[in-house]
């Protein structure tokens, strides 16, 4: 016969509870907040890119118009490049209703302006060889230079783009 065996009091085998997923430990914070901190960075860096785009594109295209001058000293052509350039440049960086359909002294007095704190302007200035220059028969360009510096000028205080409006 078998003696009588003693009853332990013993609990159950009980395993340890499932490990969450929250709230995530430490490093799992750091690394989505230096994500979080990446995408905005990058964000913010093309925005600004992207807004300085046409002023940059404007004098770089600036530049290749005065070396092309520089090379054939031809003002009418030099006037009609110029003038074509400070156009796009105003259509791209401001509302169209407001600049694309004006011509003549309307077109020189809304490039004054957008101008500050110059004195040079295009309605009272050298701004006339835009308008009149290129289809005088006359040669004579004794403000070609200061055009040039307004021209400059002017491009350099280009805004970012706005909204097109219709």
């Amino acid at each position: 016969m078998q003696p009588p065996q003693q009853q332990l009091d013993l609990k159950d085998i009980h395993l340890p509870d499932t490990l969450s997923w929250w709230p995530l430990a430490a490093g799992y914070w750091i690394i989505f907040v230096c994500i979080i901190i990446a995408v905005m960075t990058y964000l913010i860096i093309r925005s600004y890119r992207k807004k300085h785009e046409i002023r940059r594109l404007a004098l770089a295209e600036y530049q290749r118009i005065k070396k092309a001058y520089a090379e054939n000293h031809d003002p009418k052509q030099l006037s009609a490049a110029l003038s074509a350039l400070l156009r796009r440049a105003a259509i791209s960086s401001y509302p169209e209703s407001e600049c694309a359909g004006l011509i003549g002294k309307p077109w020189l007095n809304w490039l004054d302006k957008q101008l500050s704190n110059s004195t040079l302007n295009f309605s009272n200035g050298p701004g006339y060889l835009l308008t009149e220059f290129i289809y005088s028969s006359s040669q004579k360009a004794d403000d070609i230079d200061d055009l040039l510096k307004l021209s400059l000028l002017w491009l350099k205080q280009l805004p970012p783009p706005t909204g097109k409006s219709a």
